[in-house]
Parts: structure tokens; C-alpha cells; sequence
């Protein structure tokens, strides 16, 4: 299921890079591509339901990941943007119950809306994303007993956040702090594992090339 998962998300960015140059005006929009790591710590979120249940810090560590990124600026104060990543947040041991990873995969387009055209070399933007993620299955054990905790799934994504870049050439470093809210897991054992969505601060730092 994981592997047809990232078929899928392949098969979408390469998509929306073929696209996105083709209804762009050549004399406007400026392509670019991105390499990103990140980390996103939890800002809320129940990890469970009931009396005692975890929220999602206590279940899971910050979580970390990395990803691609395509752009095509329209024009100087817009940008179009599509891409995907992959992130684990390391399971924890709540109440004598340990936890296993969660691995997201997050595919999302959006746009970035730059304030200051003429600044170069920096650039200095607002985004906005929206997609989907798909969420791992997670198991929980206690002692030699284990369980299926959350099925596997898709939920729907958005982020907001700003953004900066410093370029030299042809080459670029951003960093940019956004929020981002993701839907609830799919329950595998009923009200106990019956989560809420949940929000994370992710910060990310991407390497860019401009074509």
C-alpha cells in the first residue's frame, strides 16, 4: 500500500511540473525547483478518546522529514507550487503502552504570493497549501500483547505560513515557518483510538534551483 502511495505521488508532482509551465506566460513565470527538510513539532491534538488518552506530543516525538517541491512564477507576485515529502514522528511509551512511528506523506499545491519583488536577492512571501496526507498504519503494545491502533489513511491537509529566500545565481536557500492542520487518523479499535485532527508548526529549510 505504501509503495503504490508514492507511485501515486510521483505520478501527481510530475504532473503538476508539466502543467504549470504550459499555462503560464513564458515572459512572466520562472520555474524552480526545491529540496526541503523539516521539522514539525505538535501544537495540538488528541491522540486518543476517553478519560486518560494522549494527545499527540505525548504519543509522538516532533517530527521530521523531508520532500520535493516545484514552482512556477506567473508573474512577480505570484508563484504556483505542487509537491510531496515524507515525515516520521517517533512513537513514545504513554502509560506503560509504547507506540509505534507514524509516517506521513504529505502531497499538496498551493501558491506563494510574494511581498517584495524587487528585493533581490531576497525574497520575501506568503503561502498557502492544500492536499491530502496519507497516514501510516499505527500499532500499540503493552508488555508481549500488540494491536492495530489506527488503519492506514488519507486525510485532507492545509497549511499557511511565511516564507523567505536568499539567491545567488541560479541557486537559492529558503526557510520558511508554517501551520498546518491534518484530519483525523481511521480509528482500528473503536472510541479508545478514536482521534482528533491535529496541528503541527512545520519549520523548513529548502535548497532551490531556478530555471
Amino acid at each position: 500500500m505504501a509503495n503504490k502511495s508514492v507511485f501515486y505521488c510521483a505520478a501527481f508532482l510530475i504532473l503538476v511540473s508539466l502543467i504549470l509551465p504550459a499555462t503560464g506566460h513564458a515572459q512572466d513565470g520562472k520555474g524552480a525547483v526545491r529540496l526541503w527538510g523539516q521539522a514539525s513539532p505538535f501544537i495540538s491534538g488528541d491522540a486518543g478518546s476517553g478519560t486518560g488518552a494522549p494527545e499527540y506530543e505525548d504519543a509522538f516525538s516532533t517530527g521530521i522529514g523531508f520532500g520535493g517541491e516545484f514552482s512556477w512564477r506567473f508573474c512577480r507576485w505570484f508563484s504556483g507550487v505542487g509537491g510531496l515529502g515524507y515525515e516520521v514522528f517517533d512513537g513514545k511509551s504513554y502509560q506503560g503502552v509504547s507506540i509505534d512511528n507514524l509516517k506521513v506523506m504529505p502531497l499538496y499545491v498551493g501558491g506563494k504570493f510574494h511581498l517584495i519583488p524587487n528585493a533581490a536577492p531576497w525574497d520575501l512571501y506568503l503561502r498557502m497549501d492544500l492536499g491530502a496526507a496519507y497516514l501510516s498504519s499505527v500499532d500499540v503494545s503493552v508488555g508481549s500483547l500488540s494491536g492495530r491502533y489506527w488503519n492506514s489513511s488519507w486525510v485532507f491537509l492545509f497549511d499557511a505560513g511565511v516564507g523567505t529566500e536568499y539567491r545567488w545565481g541560479a541557486w537559492g536557500v529558503s526557510l520558511d515557518v508554517k501551520v498546518r492542520y491534518l484530519g483525523s487518523p481511521d480509528s482500528a479499535l473503536g472510541k479508545p483510538s478514536e482521534a482528533g485532527s491535529f496541528w503541527t508548526v512545520p519549520v523548513v529549510l529548502g535548497l532551490n534551483y531556478h530555471f
